[in-house]
């Protein structure tokens, strides 16, 4: 039994043996310097082991165990040293490789951030070269960046987007057309193209004295500037109530188009493809200016007054007053013709408390009897759609209602409304005009009475 316990712990010993000659020939190969001192202190431990199997069994057994961990250790020792070392020699490689890579994209995000600032300091441009480009309607930053870089104007889209965010002006481009400068800056250039002053489509439009709004519209839509559909529909909305004197308007409700008479006819710049509130406005801040801003000085009165104030010395509100210039531009041949109108339309409108009747005892006279009211909101019977004809009637037709239209019928000019303001001293209640020919200006028949005017209304061909 004691030999096969001696057996089996010799085989033990042989095994154990042999897995540390293994482990020091592998590190060996990797250090044979210390894999040779490692072996000499192996064949010292095996031959030591030789002579003590020998002793006595008990003590060999007890000294092996001690020395083989001691091997282990060193081996286990000069592993860690070996990965230490190329751990530290991977560190210092990475260290190299990352520093190398950190120059390289500091230098191509240098170079870049250089190109950007010189572009949007507008550095490298060709001087006084001008480009024309144009803006389209709600144009966004990207259109506005394409459309630049296309022409030259900048060079790099990137830094001018993000310029244009950095400071919030992505938005707000004025549509239209311009003359740009090559050589400004982000800055200077978006600017240039969120104002219309810098805008170079622009047209130059005359509307006469006597236009109605549906002809501004035809103009103003076969220029370009809008639509007369938009137009006209603006005109008849309460956007402009801001102005107090459209918002004091008694009967708005009951007019064809609420803003007839305000627009006043004047020359007037416009961009292609404006607002079309911004179009209105120009026409209400001159018609304001006109007859609420402007004061002249009057004959009988001791002071300045504007064109409002003088309707209340004739008893006469700022409607009622461009209402009746608008018959006196639509009726008259020529400006002394209109202060002769004015004076027999003032004398008819006086009779109304009178049920209409004059001092030579003639009835009726509160109808106006205007040719020009008949057909208002349309210039004449042929205007009309062929549909509508036959039942069509005009709340304007002073033929049938009695006094003033409910408003003005067209847009006078300040000839009318000056003609208008004066109440004139005379004895005609009747007018009529012999048409003018391409050698002969019309003519003005006037008359007191009834009878006196169907003698003038043969003269004038009218009869």
């Amino acid at each position: 039994m004691s030999e096969e316990l001696d057996k089996k712990r010799q085989e033990r010993i042989a095994n154990f043996r042999l897995n540390i000659s293994e482990a020091i020939e592998q590190e060996e190969q990797n250090h044979p310097s210390a894999a040779a001192a490692s072996s000499s202190a192996a064949a010292n431990t095996t031959h030591q082991n030789d002579l003590n199997s020998y002793s006595t069994k008990t003590a060999t057994a007890a000294g092996k165990v001690p020395t083989n961990r001691k091997i282990l250790k060193k081996a286990k020792k000069i592993d860690r040293k070996r990965r230490k070392m190329k751990a530290k020699k991977n560190r210092t490689i990475f260290r190299l490789v990352w520093i190398a890579m950190v120059l390289f994209f500091s230098v191509m995000v240098g170079e870049f951030i250089m190109v950007g600032v010189n572009d949007m300091l507008g550095v490298g441009r060709e001087q006084d070269t001008v480009v024309t480009i144009t803006v389209p309607q709600n144009a966004s930053i990207d259109t506005i960046t394409d459309i630049l870089y296309e022409k030259n104007v900048i060079k790099t889209k990137w830094f001018f987007k993000l310029y244009a965010t950095v400071t919030k002006s992505t938005s707000g481009f004025t549509q239209g057309t311009f003359e740009v400068p090559t050589n400004k800056d982000y800055q200077a250039l978006i600017n240039y193209m969120q104002s219309d002053m810098n805008r170079t489509d622009v047209v130059t439009l005359q509307f006469t004295e006597g236009m109605t709004l549906r002809q501004y519209a035809r103009l103003l839509e076969s220029k370009k500037v809008c639509s007369a559909q938009e137009f006209l529909a603006a005109c008849n909305s309460d956007r402009f109530d801001d102005y107090e004197f459209i918002s004091n308007i008694p009967n708005a409700d009951k007019r064809a188009v609420k803003l007839e008479g305000y627009l006043f006819p004047d020359t007037y710049d416009f961009f292609v493809g404006e607002k079309v509130d911004t179009v209105i406005e120009k026409f209400l801040a001159n018609y304001r200016r006109k007859v609420y801003g402007k004061k002249t000085r009057i004959l009988g009165y001791d002071k300045k007054m504007t064109i409002a104030e003088r309707a209340e010395t004739i008893n006469m509100t700022m409607e009622e007053v461009l209402t009746l210039a608008s018959l006196i531009q639509a009726e008259a041949a020529n400006k002394d013709d209109m202060y002769m109108i004015s004076a027999i339309l003032h004398n008819r409108l006086a009779t109304i408390p009178h049920d209409g009747m004059n001092e030579n005892g003639e009835a009726g006279l509160g109808f106006l009897q205007l040719d020009s009211t008949k057909y208002y909101p349309y210039a004449s019977l042929q205007d009309i759609p062929v549909a509508q004809r036959k039942s069509f009637k005009s709340d304007y037709n002073t033929y049938e209602h009695q006094g003033l239209p409910p408003g003005p019928l067209c847009n006078p000019g300040l000839e009318a409304i000056e003609a208008a303001l004066t109440v004139g001293d005379t004895e005609y209640y009747y007018f009529c005009h012999k048409s003018a020919t391409s050698t002969t200006p019309a003519v003005a028949y006037y008359a007191k009475t009834m009878e006196e005017h169907t003698e003038n209304l043969k003269k004038a061909g009218l009869r």
